[in-house]
């Protein structure tokens, strides 16, 4: 067979360069690892922040897994609304198979509901529902897709069998061939897809245990996973309940990182502050963050804000309660300024 014509001509490094990225359409070979700065989706507590070291980073495949009611959903609500207020947003989806999707919960945690397209799958297999969310990510119109989850979608093969068959591999063919096509799409058009799983019980393992749903395929491609548990209860000063309180205030959820591909891995584990009346406590965790810094410091029940340029003592206050209702103080507001400017600039750096 005949070489195409020009095939064997001796190219200069250059252009063989360009030649490659001109036909990939982009900067597929260059010098040097170019770390990215990434640009992320921050999160209302500033413990999750710490965290994860500012936030989710976007264009990014994205896991939040765990029991039931461990906060994985409120976190991915928190997550829209923050990102729809950022200045270069673009459209949010959410893909709600469970049909659990509480628009009153939503606006509390401050999504604009309004602005949101919903997706909720009636009789469409896993198979579909991927090709669907592929189809809106094409566009490039989407900068946010939320997964909520993937514990009930079935597989194709699955809507043709009767009750008693038994099915194994689940949707892990699916959600595998879906993360390797959202993960070019996610990096070409800067669109992060959060996918909520469940803790199952391994059903072959002799030695037990729990795996999430859907194979190795979805783990392998993701950023970022954040494991969710629920914390202990707490009344309205914060003081921790029995687990058999009938009316607690709210809860701790633990988040911790057992995936991290965009930050330093020194920040594995931690928790934020749920309240049922407002969603999450920022200025609870703001307090406990500050202190990780030495910025407010504890003694005995009395809480010390201190300067964070000279350590000079600005106030002390008797209980975590009474140091957040005095930095809610809109008389304090530059003391809260204080403090947050400390700490988005604290948390990047380290």
């Amino acid at each position: 067979m005949a070489n195409k014509k020009g095939a064997n001509k001796v190219l200069t490094l250059d252009e063989a360069l360009n030649e490659i990225n001109k036909g990939w359409g982009g900067n597929a070979i260059h010098r040097g690892i170019g770390v990215d700065d990434y640009k992320r989706i921050p999160f209302t507590s500033p413990r999750l922040n710490y965290i994860t070291h500012g936030g989710l980073p976007r264009g990014k495949l994205i896991e939040f897994y765990g029991s039931e009611h461990s906060g994985k959903t409120t976190t991915a609500l928190d997550s829209v609304a923050n990102y729809q207020i950022l200045d270069d947003a673009k459209e949010v989806l959410w893909v709600d198979p469970e049909f659990a999707l509480d628009e009153v919960w939503a606006g509390k945690m401050h999504v604009d509901v309004d602005s949101l397209f919903l997706m909720q799958p009636d009789t469409q297999s896993a198979e579909e529902i991927f090709d669907n969310i592929l189809t809106l990510m094409r566009t490039g119109r989407f900068g946010l897709v939320v997964v909520d989850s993937f514990g009930v979608m079935q597989s194709a093969k699955a809507y043709d069998e009767s009750v008693a068959d038994k099915n194994y591999g689940g949707i892990a063919q699916a959600l595998t061939n879906f993360s390797s096509k959202a993960l070019v799409l996610a990096h070409k058009h800067d669109c992060t897809v959060i996918g909520l799983n469940q803790l199952r019980d391994k059903m072959n393992s002799t030695y037990g245990g729990t795996t999430t749903v859907g194979g190795r395929g979805w783990r392998h491609d993701t950023t970022v996973r954040l494991e969710f548990s629920k914390g202990y209860s707490f009344d309205d000063k914060y003081n921790k309940l029995s687990l058999d309180a009938e009316h607690p205030c709210g809860n701790i959820v633990n988040v911790a990182m057992t995936k991290n591909r965009t930050c330093a891995p020194n920040r594995k584990n931690g928790y934020y502050t749920l309240r049922y009346d407002i969603g999450i406590d920022y200025m609870h965790d703001l307090i406990d963050v500050c202190m990780k810094y030495d910025v407010i410091v504890q003694k005995g029940s009395w809480y010390v804000l201190k300067d964070t340029t000279t350590g000079a003592d600005i106030k002390s206050l008797q209980g975590q309660y009474q140091a957040a209702e005095f930095l809610s103080d809109e008389n304090n507001i530059e003391i809260l300024k204080m403090y947050e400017d400390f700490l988005d600039n604290k948390i990047k750096e380290d």
